[in-house]
């Protein structure tokens, strides 16, 4: 891939994670951005050095999107190797990674325990999800097989954590891939031992 060609990626990205009203997925990466204004850009050297060093599209892309999720507004100071490779990571054990992180939580609450929302504070899942024990793929997948954030948007619209959480994660799940059968199976178990 050319630098150009990251550039007009990063573009893309940035648009669907940070202004929300533009669809990577749905345009395909598309991108208005031009030449012309990638000439003018100081920082054009990252696009080269990311071209030059990871070569193929798909991974270019993993390689941002890792770095958006670090960081929605897509700084290029912020974007990392370590937020590639800690991102392959969890992709590479995203399975195992949502059993061991729904499992402690299912230990001491019930099911719909973790998605209650107890007067003027934060559902469970939700709690450990900004303290770090419960990641924004375990959030996603619970979300798919239980579609709990319709009702979360209702309850917590005038919250001022949420709707940025929200917007990240239904900007997320369109690149999020994992086999849902699988997820649901491990749920079903974890329920069941409740």
């Amino acid at each position: 891939m050319e630098a150009v060609e990251v550039y007009q990626m990063y573009c893309a990205l940035k648009a669907h994670f940070a202004k929300g009203d533009y669809d990577f997925i749905k345009y395909n990466g598309k991108s208005s951005a031009t030449k012309s204004s990638f000439w003018k850009r100081n920082d054009r050297h990252f696009f080269v050095r990311t071209s030059r060093k990871y070569k193929d599209k798909d991974t270019i892309r993993d390689y941002l999107l890792s770095n958006f999720i670090k960081n929605q507004k897509g700084w290029l100071g912020d974007f990392s190797d370590e937020n590639y490779v800690e991102w392959k990571k969890r992709m590479q054990s995203l399975t195992y990674t949502f059993e061991q992180e729904i499992t402690p939580l299912l230990e001491n609450n019930s099911f719909n325990d973790i998605f209650e929302i107890p007067d003027n504070t934060h559902p469970k899942l939700l709690k450990e999800y900004l303290g770090n024990r419960v990641s924004m793929e375990a959030m996603i997948i619970l979300d798919s097989l239980v579609e709990y954030t319709k009702n979360w948007d209702r309850k917590m619209k005038d919250d001022v954590v949420w709707p940025n959480i929200n917007k990240m994660l239904k900007n997320y799940k369109k690149f999020l891939t994992f086999d849902k059968n699988k997820c649901k199976m491990i749920l079903m178990t974890l329920i069941k031992q409740e």
